[in-house]
């Protein structure tokens, strides 16, 4: 019995030796796997250690540390795995909530706007007000037909998939809003909540992925047809395409940006869709970008051009947008003569110097719901 003691006691203190030792010999070693960081975050780079700036460097190595440690990504990846497998609970629910049928939803600014908190108040109010009116005059001016394109959210467009205590707290949110201000000024407002609704009753396929916060393939093209649409009203030569237009191709692939929050993306995949045209392609690409890049900037985010061989009666058309424009270029660019997409960074401006040159007939300012604040914090105090 005292030997069976002994030897219960020295398996216990090999067992701890062996459990706080295999983090150092890992670090050594690298025998175990690595995975990939998949946090939407960057983790702390290595300080430098400088004796002449001691202060900082215990606790910045500390934040190094803290991100690398050995089996760091592993613990995270096992935590949201059992979070969200056995627990049925986000394992981060400032970030990602996860609704009915594990449909995810992104929380910062998404959430707010659905539930209609942080409303505009009047001073944001009559700064939109001052600046659409200028942007109306000045497109009348130049004979440009301007439109604001609302992309909604999948709180918007999905909301039975959210939790059942997840509810609008206002009538009104800051959508509908910044829509009443436009719609009072005179502008055309595409609205896409309202058709993508309509649609989604009618079919079985997505129109936001499950596990992320953009539209998908088919949300696009069907927020291109209602664009077009409306469009059209104006410039009948315009043609909407059908999707008996293309040949369309599912395929599976790993989750979106929210399943990567919350360390799932290869646990959780997305069925996507392939739009191979079946029409004869009459675009090309302009490149290289004829306009000054604006400081860090990627020229390669920061604008596409596409364009028709001289001659075509089709308008021109400019669009600045975000990340829900950039799923519709495969769309859009095939419909007008030239057809130029400018993302600067979430602001919105009217960029004039590209409007100048570009002359356009159509001009298209497209944001998410979300981030009409963004917007109006970027507007521009007018003389």
């Amino acid at each position: 019995m005292q030997e069976r003691t002994y030897f219960s006691d020295y398996l216990l203190i090999v067992l701890f030796l062996a459990l706080i030792s295999a983090a150092f010999f890992q670090q050594a070693t690298g025998i175990v796997p690595p995975i990939p960081n998949s946090e939407n975050r960057k983790l702390a780079d290595k300080p430098v250690f400088n004796v002449n700036l001691l202060d900082p460097f215990p606790a910045a190595y500390e934040s190094y540390y803290n991100d690398h440690f050995a089996f760091r990504n592993h613990f995270v990846s096992w935590y949201s795995y059992i979070s969200f497998n056995v627990f049925d609970k986000s394992p981060y629910p400032d970030k990602v909530i996860i609704g009915k049928e594990n449909q995810l939803y992104l929380v910062t600014n998404e959430l707010d706007t659905y539930q209609g908190k942080m409303l505009f108040d009047e001073l944001a109010l009559e700064k939109i007000r001052k600046e659409f009116n200028f942007r109306k005059s000045y497109f009348a001016g130049k004979g440009i037909d301007y439109y604001m394109v609302i992309c909604p959210t999948k709180y918007s467009v999905y909301p039975e998939y959210l939790p059942w205590y997840i509810k609008p707290v206002s009538k009104v949110n800051r959508t509908d809003q910044f829509i009443q201000v436009l719609q009072d000024l005179g502008i055309a407002v595409i609205d896409l909540r309202k058709p993508l609704r309509e649609a989604k009753n009618n079919r079985t396929d997505q129109l936001y992925w499950p596990t992320d916060n953009h539209w998908s393939e088919i949300g696009a093209f069907l927020s291109y047809q209602a664009i077009v649409q409306q469009l059209g009203t104006k410039h009948p030569e315009l043609v909407v395409k059908q999707a008996s237009d293309y040949a369309i191709t599912p395929y599976v692939r790993d989750g979106g940006n929210l399943a990567a929050i919350l360390n799932m993306a290869d646990k959780l995949p997305d069925t996507r869709f392939k739009f191979r045209p079946l029409f004869e392609n009459q675009t090309s690409m302009i490149t290289p970008c004829p306009y000054a890049i604006p400081d860090k900037m990627d020229p390669n985010d920061f604008y596409h051009g596409y364009e028709m061989a001289p001659g075509s009666a089709l308008p021109r058309i400019m669009i600045v947008h975000d990340s829900f424009g950039k799923v519709m270029f495969p769309f859009l660019k095939d419909g007008f003569s030239r057809t130029v997409f400018i993302w600067d960074k979430w602001q919105y401006k009217l960029n004039e110097i590209i409007i100048d040159e570009e002359k356009p007939d159509i001009y298209l300012t497209m944001t998410l719901e979300s981030l009409l604040p963004g917007l109006v914090e970027h507007i521009d105090e007018r003389n």
